[in-house]
């Protein structure tokens, strides 16, 4: 199917719109993590689609704050173990591996 991304919107009368966004795709999605000084943001992009993830305030980050980063490595540690899961069924009798980390090294825009 090849790497990709799209944006969904939808408005229903008398609702609030709804926006979700897709990133389909391997190598050409980028996570980001800057922890520099105070900073804690994580950022997710692909091409020109980014999502970035940081506390509310900077200045005061709540226990909500921390359980919504709790909530989010959950999700992405069973989400990474899915994949292995999956990679690993695939790629049995080919013995090649071609896993790469996330990349910490700056921030995001």
């Amino acid at each position: 199917m090849g790497e990709y991304s799209y944006t969904t919107i939808a408005i229903e009368p008398g609702e609030s719109p709804r926006i979700g966004v897709v990133l389909r795709g391997g190598e050409s999605v980028s996570v980001l993590a800057c922890l520099q000084g105070d900073a804690a943001q994580v950022a997710v992009t692909q091409e020109g689609v980014s999502v970035a993830f940081t506390p509310a305030d900077w200045e005061l980050v709540t226990a909500a704050d921390v359980h919504t980063a709790r909530e989010l490595a959950e999700a992405f540690a069973a989400y990474a173990a899915k994949l292995e899961q999956l990679h690993a069924e695939h790629t049995a009798d080919s013995g090649s591996d071609d896993s790469s980390g996330a990349d910490t090294s700056e921030c995001a825009a």
